[in-house]
């Protein structure tokens, strides 16, 4: 067995392997968002404004949808995940932003 051959048999691996870590990053940053929009809607319950003008256009819910399909294209299309790590890092900030509001106005 040639050296190119062993390569090539191992390459063959590899997206299944990447896959699997799309598909985790991609229910991480879904369960995110989820935790955003339940987030959202407690800190909305105290008085809390929405700050972001597609969620003024198209509604919470519809935005969110939105949010999760752009998700999805960004997971599926990227070569490198440090983008989606961001993604998951701007959602995660989001998420305990608004839970700090909510716990703070009690």
């Amino acid at each position: 067995m040639s050296v190119v051959s062993v390569v090539a048999n191992e390459n063959r691996h590899r997206p299944s392997m990447n896959l699997n870590r799309k598909l985790i990053a991609f229910l991480i940053l879904g369960l995110l968002q989820a935790g955003d929009l339940l987030s959202t809607r407690l800190a909305m319950s105290i008085g809390a404004i929405e700050s972001n003008p597609l969620v003024h256009n198209l509604g919470l819910g519809e935005a969110k949808l939105l949010a999760l399909g752009v998700s999805f294209l960004l997971v599926w299309r990227a070569r490198k995940m440090g983008r989606v790590w961001a993604a998951c890092g701007v959602y995660a900030v989001t998420v305990a932003s608004n839970v700090f509001l909510f716990v703070s106005h009690g």
